[in-house]
């Protein structure tokens, strides 16, 4: 019986040292597993700190100055156009004022408010080209592949003549001190190298239309900028006092295209899908090109005629009905396109003061003014726009597909 008892009590000993083993074990397990989970959490936790290093590193390449170089917009060179364009309504309203009214003190002090009015802003245009043709220049050598992407790229190749454009609106603004034989000769110089940098841009452009299949949706009045852009060559080349038979091969040039193209353009409006919204404003440029044919008349011709005020009469055509889609443009969104309503207006400015001073209408003097108040607003407006926009970082930034 003491046998059986033994027996029993050493049966259950050994059960319970087993237990004890198994309980062991379970804990032995349970700490591997915590262990595990632990070192799992602390790689995840690493692994989450590295992805936001890597989002931090990137994020500081995208604001180090070289990689924003790299996205730095051509378009910019329109600014230069704007800012140019105005300092010269500024000196044709000027010399309307002065015409309308010699003897009138109330206009001679206009006439020079107007004409300082030109100063400020004819210099700041200077100082703002130099500027952004340093970037261009640094962009050119540090991301050349950023380059020759904007050169084959469908839109953005017609901005690149906005830069002898824009050397050649300086050119007839400083027109003003070509009495000195030094400035004269500096004038000399920017026009010819402008000139020819037009033409060669001309040729570029053109040879790479009909080299490409281009896409019609793409097509805009942006398309006016490189070829009807050789319209500014006689505005220039009358304050450089060149030969008129030089600047009659730009005028002649541009003023084909600009039929041809004008043709182009507005059958595709009328018959295709809608321009995208950051190109509306470039629907402005169609009042630039028959205001600066009337200037040129003058220029080259030594006065104007019928078909100078029958061009005149289709940039107001125009100017109104730009004004008539005000409603459109009100509700777009900030782009550096905006800056397409400037030149425009400026040079809308510029024919009517003009053609006031050959036809002495006081309506034209009219338009002249409402030119140059839409122009002086436009300029300011975008510039604030643009500057608001540098403030946040959302202009040399890559593009979005």
């Amino acid at each position: 019986m003491k046998n059986s008892s033994n027996a029993l009590n050493s049966g259950e000993n050994a059960a319970l040292n087993s237990n004890k083993n198994l309980n062991s074990n379970d804990k032995a397990i349970l700490n591997l597993k915590e262990n595990s989970n632990l070192n799992l959490g602390e790689n995840s936790s690493k692994n989450t700190e590295s992805n936001s290093n890597l989002t931090n590193s990137n994020s500081a390449l995208n604001e180090a100055p070289l990689f924003k170089l790299a996205h730095f917009p051509i378009m910019l060179f329109a600014s230069v156009m704007g800012l140019g364009g105005l300092a010269l309504v500024f000196k044709k309203a000027s010399a309307a004022f002065a015409f309308s009214a010699k003897d009138s003190a109330n206009f001679l002090d206009l006439n020079a408010i107007f004409a300082a009015f030109s100063l400020v802003f004819g210099f700041l245009s200077i100082g703002v080209f130099l500027l952004l043709l340093g970037f261009y220049v640094a962009k050119i050598f540090t991301h050349f592949n950023a380059f020759k992407a904007e050169i084959t790229h469908q839109v953005k190749i017609n901005f690149l003549s906005a830069i002898p454009i824009g050397a050649l609106i300086i050119t007839t603004f400083l027109g003003a001190f070509n009495d000195n034989d030094a400035v004269l000769t500096m004038l000399k110089i920017i026009f010819y190298l402008s000139s020819f940098l037009q033409l060669i841009l001309s040729i570029f452009v053109i040879n790479f239309w009909f080299s490409n299949a281009m896409k019609k949706h793409l097509l805009s009045p942006a398309w006016f900028i490189p070829i009807v852009g050789n319209l500014i060559v006689p505005l220039a080349g009358h304050s450089a006092k060149i030969s008129p038979e030089f600047s009659l091969f730009f005028f002649s040039v541009g003023c084909f295209f600009w039929l041809i193209l004008t043709a182009l353009i507005t059958s595709r409006l009328i018959f295709e899908e809608s321009l995208e919204s950051k190109f509306l404003p470039t629907l402005f440029i169609f009042i630039a090109p028959p205001s600066i044919f009337v200037v040129d008349f003058a220029a080259l011709f030594g006065g104007h005629s019928a078909l100078s005020l029958m061009l005149y009469f289709v940039a107001l055509f125009f100017m109104l009905l730009m004004l008539s889609l005000s409603n459109v443009f009100t509700r777009l969104n900030f782009a550096l396109s905006w800056w397409a309503f400037t030149f425009p207006l400026c040079a809308f400015g510029i024919a009517s003061f003009e053609t006031f001073m050959v036809f002495k209408s006081p309506l034209y003097m009219i338009f002249g003014i409402l030119g140059l108040i839409l122009a002086l607003f436009a300029v300011l407006f975008v510039s604030y726009k643009t500057l608001l926009a540098m403030s946040k970082g959302k202009i040399c930034v890559p593009e979005k597909a």
